[in-house]
């Protein structure tokens, strides 16, 4: 798959990078900071709902104002909600008519969607993605546990089935085994439906798999610029330079 010249499914894992400020002036800075950082990063991810506040028309004004000053980049679309661990408080209905309305209107390359959250409104967001040439990211995030092995493989499959281009597992790890777990699945995914997976665990544990998941498989990994989104990101060039030294 290749987006803006960037092969998401081949050679070393790409590195996302977010920008996620609450106002226009905030943003601005941060687009400053990603141009000035071009080498660390492969991707830009909207994480919108830290302008939740916005009206929707100025809502949509700033992701395509994002597009146009990141215009050689591909431009990840996310509302997180709090069900995710994200700051986005919309009801079901309101997600759906939110990310429908940034597919259609917004010039982003890449939508994630919250797989559970969507829940019935997933494939009517998938279908509006697909006849709009949008890439459709599924993700799930769980701040408290790792699942079992055997649920991670049920879910991935799941989401695959649903439409999902790019998978995305985000999970806390209670000890070192669901560490090794979630390297385990993005191995598996790997196999089973080609290296459209993420994995990560989060936190200061699970640090090795934003580092070295593309050793076992992961396609992305997310680290930052100016402030970190998620526990245990790491700075962006830190993370390129250590997926040149598994590289070399």
């Amino acid at each position: 798959m290749n987006i803006k010249n960037i092969e998401i499914y081949e050679g070393l894992p790409k590195v996302v990078v977010s920008i996620s400020g609450t106002s226009f002036a905030d943003i601005q800075k941060e687009i400053v900071q990603v141009k000035e950082n071009t080498d660390a990063l492969d991707i830009v991810e909207i994480r919108s709902d830290a302008f939740d506040n916005m009206s929707r028309s100025e809502h949509l004004s700033l992701v395509n104002e994002v597009c146009k000053e990141l215009s050689g980049l591909p431009v990840i679309y996310t509302y997180r909600t709090s069900h995710e661990g994200g700051s986005g408080s919309k009801s079901y209905a309101e997600y759906k008519d939110l990310l429908t309305d940034v597919i259609t209107k917004c010039d982003i390359d890449i939508i994630d969607i919250e797989f559970i959250t969507g829940g019935n409104v997933i494939s009517d967001i998938v279908d509006c993605a697909a006849e709009h040439g949008k890439t459709v990211l599924l993700s799930h995030h769980n701040f408290k546990e790792t699942p079992r092995l055997e649920e991670m493989q049920k879910l991935l499959y799941k989401m695959h089935s649903a439409g999902g281009e790019i998978l995305k597992l985000a999970f806390a790890p209670n000890d070192a085994d669901d560490v090794v777990n979630m390297l385990k699945i993005v191995k598996i995914g790997k196999e089973a439906i080609g290296n459209k997976v993420i994995g990560i665990s989060m936190g200061e544990s699970g640090r090795m798999t934003r580092l070295a998941g593309g050793e076992f498989g992961s396609c992305m990994t997310y680290g930052y610029i100016t402030k970190n989104t998620a526990p245990g990101q790491v700075h962006a060039a830190r993370i390129k330079d250590a997926l040149k030294a598994y590289e070399n």
